[in-house]
């Protein structure tokens, strides 16, 4: 039956294309909305999400998806390895997933079990802004994604290989998306970056593994939801560390939340520069819309109004 998904989720994309018959139609949106319901989140899931600041999901995606996953990742990290050239063969790559090199990869945004959830977190007109494919060789220090104070804005990961605490698996400190919590993290300086050893470490004599938090340890198939101001890390590190990212942010409607949106906007070419991002994130086959999805066609009239397109293929 999990094998079976693939194909049965491929045909219900299929059936959003121009050249489908109004009964198609019909066929899909039953079918659509039945999967939805199928994946929506439990109360109890989103209040631990709202409480801890993370949410996780096992085997949602079957060993068939998974092989696919990995080949699509193959081929990716190959070409762009030889992008980089071998000065950088071991360095941290990452590039956007919205692009026809990695079809089966992009369309997961579309998928329920991607997009149904981050609705319900975030509200139904929320956007997915960023997705990447990411191959890592080194710890990832203590951090939050953001430090905006009233968008809200989420992170589905799903881990390619098996993960465990000595094996580079994420860890999460529970609650930490929050006030007094987040800021006192701040204050402590615990906070890194690659290479630079955090100032609380150095003085305390603790080391990264020492701060209590959730460890995330992960078989293929599961995907972790966090909000991107939780703060988190892994370590044990090994070459090639592989995620996919499908990163949502909520519609703004107060002035605040519309002032950290535009500062995410005037910052987006920046961060992309930091991190070594190759190509732009938002590929014009994927803006092409060829399927004709109402949705996608939301998402992509709310990301160039509000500047994202420009920016992220800047």
């Amino acid at each position: 039956c999990l094998d079976g998904r693939i194909d049965r989720e491929s045909r219900l994309r299929s059936c959003s294309c121009k050249n489908t018959s109004s009964n198609d139609i019909v066929e899909y949106q039953i079918q659509e909305k039945q999967m939805q319901e199928q994946y929506s989140l439990t109360e109890q899931q989103v209040e631990h999400f709202r409480v801890f600041g993370f949410l996780i999901r096992r085997k949602l995606f079957s060993p068939v998806e998974m092989r696919q996953i990995h080949d699509e990742f193959d081929r990716r990290l190959a070409a762009v390895q030889r992008e980089a050239g071998p000065r950088d063969a071991h360095h941290f790559h990452n590039w956007p997933n919205r692009d026809p090199k990695s079809p089966y990869i992009a369309s997961l945004l579309e998928d329920p079990r991607i997009y149904a959830s981050s609705e319900q977190l975030l509200g139904q007109n929320a956007v997915p802004v960023h997705s990447n494919s990411n191959s890592y060789c080194e710890d990832t220090p203590w951090h939050p994604d953001t430090t905006d104070r009233h968008l809200l804005m989420i992170k589905n990961v799903m881990y390619l290989q098996r993960t465990t605490p000595d094996q580079g698996a994420l860890r999460l400190i529970p609650g930490s998306h929050q006030s007094p919590l987040y800021d006192e993290l701040l204050r402590i300086g615990i906070k890194g970056t690659c290479g630079d050893a955090p100032r609380f470490f150095t003085e305390s004599g603790f080391s990264a593994e020492d701060i209590p938090c959730h460890v995330f340890s992960s078989e293929p198939g599961d995907l972790i939801t966090f909000n991107e101001r939780t703060w988190h890390g892994a370590f044990g590190s090994y070459a090639d560390r592989r995620t996919c990212t499908f990163n949502f942010f909520s519609d703004p409607q107060s002035a605040a939340e519309k002032t950290d949106l535009r500062a995410q906007v005037a910052g987006y070419k920046e961060s992309r520069t930091a991190l070594g991002t190759t190509g732009g994130q938002y590929d014009p086959w994927w803006l092409s819309n060829p399927d004709n999805s109402a949705r996608r066609a939301r998402w992509i009239r709310w990301l160039d109004e509000w500047g994202f397109v420009d920016a992220g293929n800047g």
